[in-house]
């Protein structure tokens, strides 16, 4: 009480504050206490509502209390009643001591008695039994499976409720003995089983040739089905089911159909162990028969079994798990790589229009209800299989590669000039055996495509890495054979001939592979985005292989050419018979014959690098010899010889060999030379100067210095002053240089 009444004062405290703060709301503008009249009334009126409320909440609550008080005393009463009622059976019944013991013969008798009606009952039926038996054995040996089924099934009905009778008054031996009465009912089951798995057995030819038969099966199941939801049923309240229920008969009918679907599958296979596509063969006729079969199923099967049987569906889910159990089987006993091939094979042809995809089967595999994955393997292990399929032909293709390699770099050292092909480009076999095992794999109807996406991308994308790897052992071996070559000279006669075959053969592997993997690619965008940069970069290495191979040459014939300038700024070379600029002209001519068998892309890089790089020789042996000169006429004569070399080499490099007009400017750098030597007057010599000064800006005082004293009438002061005067002369510098030769030749004098 004493909590109540705080709890009570808390409230009018808080209602009261509320009052307060409300009436403070209502007059916070002077004009509101206009209005005092109606706000009070207004609240006087909510009051009142207020009150009336709580007083029908109040009365409410105490008539519910009145009536549930009520119905409580009623209870009450009741229970009484009840309890003394209770108290007077007791001691009635106390009087009935024994009865049981006396009630239960008549019980026996009563037992006894419902047994003998339900045997009178069926005694016409019990009586002719064994003739029933023969009569439904003939019928169904005769494959009357309707008329003996009738029969079966009576006999049935009367053996199962005779049982019934008695399992309810748990009789275990008369249930025996009523199982060795009917024993020739489970006979006849046997023989309906029989007939039932034979169908099953030759289902499809069946369903053709003996479809009355497949119907009446068909019939005779579906009444067994029916019969088994019935027991099933009745089990529920009583525990009992006859013998050999359920029969289960559809499932038995598709258990045969699947066994029959298996060993079909399973006995295709080629017992020979050295036919090496004895899979290939094992697989296309297990493909030829589930397509046969499936269409039987699907056009004719419908006919005769209901919808729920779904016959269509059990078949592809049979096939489906039959030929999923075989790729199983064959997986677990081990493939070869080339079984591995196709097998992948066959199981990437699996949802194809060939296969399960057949327009006129129209299979949905989502409604199916699968053993096996979709793919007849999981997807770990396909890619278990995939990968050691790609890693042993990597792996292979490796091998290849290096053994074409081997093979070719032989052939190198022939003692015979290389092939030439149509278009008279020396080549040798080396492109054409490291694309044969790729032109297998790559391009449709090919075995990547063959063998699904999964596969052809991850190959491709390791074979673009292997190409890659390639590059590095092909350049390797160039550069061994150029090696070779410059420690005996003698044991190479076609050196030069082969290393512009492999220049060839170099952009030749380029382009074919980069031509087949981007065809290979041009429908999958994706894959080739992955790959362009992979593919570009290949191309540039083998452009690079191409590019030593453009060296190699040039140095061997700058070798040749070395030899023949031996004799410039040599007595030898101011004799009257000197045949320098023939001897130079002919190992070009020589030379430049071979040349011609070089794709035109390398012949034109060539031979502008190798003028570019004799142009520098001539200039080095002038700036580094220096010929004990006797009088003017013999500088006059080196200048002379000088000119001659000059337009002689120019001569042929731009009518012949078309050397582009930069690099045939640049010689005019020797005739420019030339005339410092021609000039006998020293004091007209700062006119020479000038001139090579104008035409090559590039030129260095120490070059001028070093060419002037080799004139060698000249001392070191004067021929310093004259060299560094053209310095002061800026607009000389601001123009270029024809290949800025004296740079160039500045860089190759410090090597």
């Amino acid at each position: 009480m004493k909590s109540q009444s705080v709890q009570l004062s808390e409230l009018e405290c808080k209602a009261r504050a509320d009052a307060v703060k409300r009436v403070a709301e209502l007059f916070e503008k002077p004009e509101q206490l206009d209005k005092i009249d109606v706000i009070k009334s207004r609240f006087l009126n909510q009051k009142t509502a207020t009150e009336a409320q709580l007083k029908m909440a109040l009365y409410s609550q105490l008539d519910g209390s009145k009536a549930g008080l009520d119905k409580l005393d009623a209870a009450f009463k009741d229970s009484q009643v009840c309890k003394s009622r209770i108290f007077q059976l007791v001691a009635a019944l106390s009087d009935l001591d024994g009865i049981s013991e006396q009630l239960n013969e008549l019980k026996n008798i009563s037992k006894k008695y419902s047994q003998l009606a339900a045997a009178m009952e069926n005694m016409s039926y019990l009586v002719k039994a064994p003739e029933a038996m023969e009569q439904a054995r003939a019928y169904i040996e005769q494959e009357n499976l309707l008329d003996g089924h009738k029969i079966l099934q009576e006999l049935e009905g009367i053996r199962d409720e005779l049982m019934a009778e008695v399992y309810r008054e748990n009789s275990p031996d008369d249930l025996e003995t009523l199982r060795t009465y009917f024993l020739g009912v489970e006979i006849l089951n046997g023989l309906m089983r029989s007939k039932i798995n034979m169908i099953g057995a030759r289902f499809t030819n069946a369903v053709i040739t003996q479809h009355r038969l497949v119907v009446d099966c068909v019939r005779v199941i579906d009444r067994e089905e029916r019969a088994d939801a019935i027991w099933q049923k009745r089990s529920e309240k009583n525990n009992f089911l006859p013998d050999g229920r359920p029969k289960r008969w559809k499932q038995m009918l598709f258990d045969s159909i699947s066994e029959t679907i298996q060993d079909k599958v399973f006995g295709s296979a080629m017992d020979s162990d050295t036919d090496k596509n004895k899979l290939v063969r094992h697989n296309e006729a297990i493909r030829r028969y589930t397509l046969a079969d499936l269409k039987i199923a699907k056009n004719i099967c419908p006919t005769y079994f209901p919808p729920d049987y779904g016959i269509f569906d059990r078949f592809v889910e049979m096939y489906h798990n039959a030929i999923g159990a075989h790729v199983e089987a064959l997986v677990l006993e081990g493939l070869t790589d080339t079984e591995i091939v196709q097998l992948l094979g066959w199981i990437n042809s699996y949802h194809t229009e060939e296969f399960m995809k057949e327009p006129a089967l129209n299979i949905d595999f989502s409604r199916l209800n699968l053993k096996y994955p979709i793919n007849l393997l999981p997807e770990e292990k396909l890619d278990s299989l995939r990968e050691q399929y790609i890693s042993k032909t990597i792996e292979r293709l490796r091998s290849w590669l290096t053994n074409s390699l081997s093979k070719d770099a032989t052939d190198w050292q022939r003692p015979v000039a290389p092939e030439v092909d149509g278009s008279s480009y020396y080549f040798t076999g080396l492109p054409v055996l490291l694309m044969s095992p790729l032109n297998e794999l790559i391009g449709k109807g090919n075995l990547l495509n063959f063998l699904g996406n999964s596969v052809r991308e991850r190959f491709l994308v390791k074979c673009v890495e292997q190409m890659c790897a390639f590059v590095a052992e092909y350049d390797n071996q160039l550069k061994q054979y150029h090696l070779a070559y410059l420690q005996d000279r003698s044991q190479f006669r076609y050196y030069i001939e082969y290393i512009l075959a492999n220049a060839n053969g170099a952009l030749v592997i380029a382009d074919s592979f980069v031509s087949a993997v981007m065809q290979e690619l041009a429908e999958d965008t994706q894959l080739k985005g992955r790959l362009t940069a992979q593919i570009n970069s290949l191309k540039t290495q083998y452009e690079k292989v191409a590019e030593h191979c453009r060296l190699s040459a040039e140095e061997t014939i700058l070798m040749d050419l070395s030899r023949v300038l031996t004799s410039v700024m040599t007595s030898q070379w101011l004799a009257p018979d000197d045949m320098t600029a023939q001897y130079l002209i002919g190992t070009l001519a020589d030379y430049d014959e071979t040349l011609h068998h070089v794709r035109p892309v390398i012949y034109t890089d060539l031979v502008n690098h190798l003028a570019e790089r004799l142009l520098i020789e001539y200039l080095k042996l002038l700036f580094t010899r220096h010929f004990p000169f006797k009088s003017d006429s013999q500088r006059r004569q080196v200048g002379e010889r000088i000119i001659r070399d000059c337009q002689a080499m120019k001569s042929y490099l731009s009518e012949k060999m078309k050397v582009r007009e930069e690099v045939v400017s640049a010689y005019e750098s020797l005739t420019a030379i030339a005339q410092l030597f021609l000039t006998t007057d020293v004091s007209m010599l700062s006119l020479d100067v000038v001139g090579i000064e104008q035409k090559f800006p590039d030129i260095r005082p120490d070059q001028l210095y070093t060419i002037l004293m080799a004139r060698g009438d000249m001392r070191a002061n004067e021929a310093k002053e004259l060299a560094s005067d053209y310095q002061s002369g800026g607009d000389i510098q601001t123009k270029s240089s024809p290949l800025n030769i004296f740079t160039k030749l500045s860089v190759a004098m410090k090597r």
